[in-house]
């Protein structure tokens, strides 16, 4: 399903994908998800759904291997945090994540990611 949102000032179409059901990612807990060109990292916390580019920054860990623990979600490889639904860095010298839209839909959690042109 693709639908237009607003970004930056301009049009950007998202293509939805179903990245988990419901109930399959318990609260406090990531997952690895691949919504078309994209891997993402899906986080579940505070009862709200994120979504994350998995590749961290510092070396490119895969951050939907990584855990949750304080509020802060952990790449596996070194260590470096986030916040497991913005993905900004506490530390603000750190670059954050790129994030992408989620919408809980009946049949499952969904991603929007911008079309490739």
């Amino acid at each position: 399903m693709n639908e237009p949102t607003e970004k930056d000032g301009g049009e950007v179409r998202l293509r939805w994908y179903r990245a988990t059901g419901r109930d399959e990612l318990r609260e406090g807990r990531v997952t690895t998800a691949e919504c078309g060109h994209r891997t993402i990292c899906l986080t579940h916390h505070e009862g709200q759904y994120g979504a994350l580019d998995n590749r961290c920054p510092h070396r490119g860990g895969p951050l939907g291997e990584g855990t949750i623990k304080d509020g802060r979600l952990r790449c596996p490889w070194h260590g470096w945090e986030f916040h497991p639904l913005h993905g900004r860095s506490p530390d603000a010298s750190k670059e954050g994540l790129e994030t992408f839209e989620v919408e809980l839909r009946d049949d499952g959690v969904y991603v929007g990611v911008p079309e490739e042109d």
